[in-house]
Parts: structure tokens; C-alpha cells; sequence
């Protein structure tokens, strides 16, 4: 398994829930760590300052990823800024529980914008200077939607079932100097707004009888950065619930 020490990592939606915690995890191996933040600028200052902690160069940048212009300049921020870009975790996500006759248009664009579109061009703009240089890594988040239809979340799960595939094909892609993989969480952290009665019973219908974390999310990524010998797969961290 490749070190992680010295290299340089984008996480976008880095600075708070998951994407912290990858963030987080990344540096404890020693990475650099630059992450985006839309709306959390003060999680992501906050964030920045426990990376720091750690021993490594850490920044945060503004970026809407629904405005492509602003995902290529993040990314080429990044590589500004270290001087280098050798990973890259495509977590940034939103999550709209919307009936689906209520579903317009405008929860459509900004969902697919949001989960699809930006993934696969902040993996076109950093595998241009990944290729570059000495190749590197990527990861994407997707989740149990990806793969297990739902009703609560339908254009979610279309997105990120799109995603899902981007990452297999883009595998190919980049191949082989540029690994591309995702990590599929299952029940590590209630959704922002979620149904708190209905987050309990997953626990009841999951095989290990027990919700994940964050952390198990991290640890994940950490691994799928450092293998050398895998690429184009989905690692299920989901207590089993998706073989049910």
C-alpha cells in the first residue's frame, strides 16, 4: 500500500458530517488536505484548523459545484496552492426527500447538478493535472440509493447511481495511472432533516444490528487511497443491509 505522507487530497464538502471526517482521517496519514465548503464557512475555517493540527497543510475554498466554472477554478486552485494534486474525493452531496409527483424540474437540475454533473468534472479537471504529474487516486461517495431503489429519495438515487457508473467507467478511463474508486455508505448519519423514527428502525433491519459512523466511512476512503492494486470498484461499508 502506497504512503499517503506528502501527498495532496481535495474533499469536496469537506468541512462538516462525512466529509469531514475523511478529511480528517486523510491527514492523521499525513496528506495535505484542501476542501470546499457552500455554505459552511465557518465549520470549514473550524475544520481547516484541526487538519492543521495534525501536522499538514490544510485550506478551504468557496465552490458551488452547480457553476462548473467555479469547480474547474477550485480545482485548479488546489493545484496552485500545493503546488501538486495526487487525490481526490468527490463527497459533496445534497439529499432532497421530495415525494416523486412533487418532484419539478428545478429539485431535478439542482440534484443532478449538485451529485452527478460536478463529480465528473472535478474528476476531468484533476485528472488533467493527475496525469500530468505522477497519477493519483479518487474516490467517490455514493450511498445505499445508488444501488437499492427507494421512494423517499428518487432523483437522489438517480444521481448517484450515475455516479456509481461514472466510477467505473472513468476507471477505465484513466487507467492505469489514475485509480478511481467509491466507498458506499449505509446508515452512518441521519440525514440533515431526516425522519429520526425511521433513521431507529434501520438499525433493527441492518444484519450487524448496529448504525455506522462517519469514521467507518473515513477509514474506507483511507484504504481505497492507499491500495495500489484496486481500482473501478465499489467498497459497501453498510452493516450488510444491501445483501438483505
Amino acid at each position: 500500500m502506497t504512503s499517503l505522507k506528502g501527498k495532496v487530497i481535495l474533499v469536496t464538502g469537506g468541512a462538516h458530517r462525512v466529509g469531514r471526517s475523511i478529511a480528517l482521517a486523510l491527514a492523521q496519514e499525513g496528506a495535505s488536505v484542501a476542501i470546499t465548503y457552500h455554505t459552511s464557512q465557518k465549520d470549514a475555517l473550524q475544520t481547516v484548523e484541526e487538519l492543521k493540527a495534525l501536522g499538514v497543510q490544510a485550506v478551504a475554498f468557496f465552490c458551488d459545484q452547480t457553476d462548473i466554472s467555479q469547480v474547474q477554478k477550485t480545482v485548479t486552485d488546489v493545484h496552485t496552492f500545493f503546488g501538486r494534486l495526487d487525490g481526490l474525493v468527490n463527497n459533496a452531496a445534497i439529499m432532497q426527500e421530495i415525494p416523486f409527483l412533487e418532484i419539478t424540474p428545478e429539485d431535478w437540475a439542482q440534484t443532478m447538478d449538485t451529485n452527478a454533473r460536478a463529480p465528473f468534472f472535478f474528476t476531468q479537471v484533476a485528472g488533467r493535472l493527475m496525469l500530468a504529474g505522477e497519477g493519483g487516486a479518487i474516490v467517490n461517495i455514493l450511498d445505499e440509493s445508488a444501488q437499492v431503489p427507494t421512494r423517499y429519495y428518487i432523483h437522489h438515487s438517480a444521481a448517484k447511481a450515475a455516479l456509481r457508473m461514472l466510477t467505473l467507467s472513468t476507471a477505465l478511463a484513466l487507467a492505469p495511472s489514475i485509480r478511481v474508486n467509491a466507498v458506499l455508505p449505509g446508515p452512518v448519519l441521519m440525514p440533515e432533516g431526516g425522519d429520526e423514527e425511521r433513521w431507529k428502525r434501520l438499525e433493527k433491519n441492518t444484519p450487524l444490528k448496529r448504525l455506522g459512523s462517519p469514521d467507518d466511512v473515513a477509514r474506507a476512503v483511507v484504504y481505497l487511497m492507499k491500495e495500489e492494486f484496486i481500482t473501478g470498484q465499489v467498497l459497501v461499508v453498510d452493516g450488510g443491509r444491501t445483501i438483505k
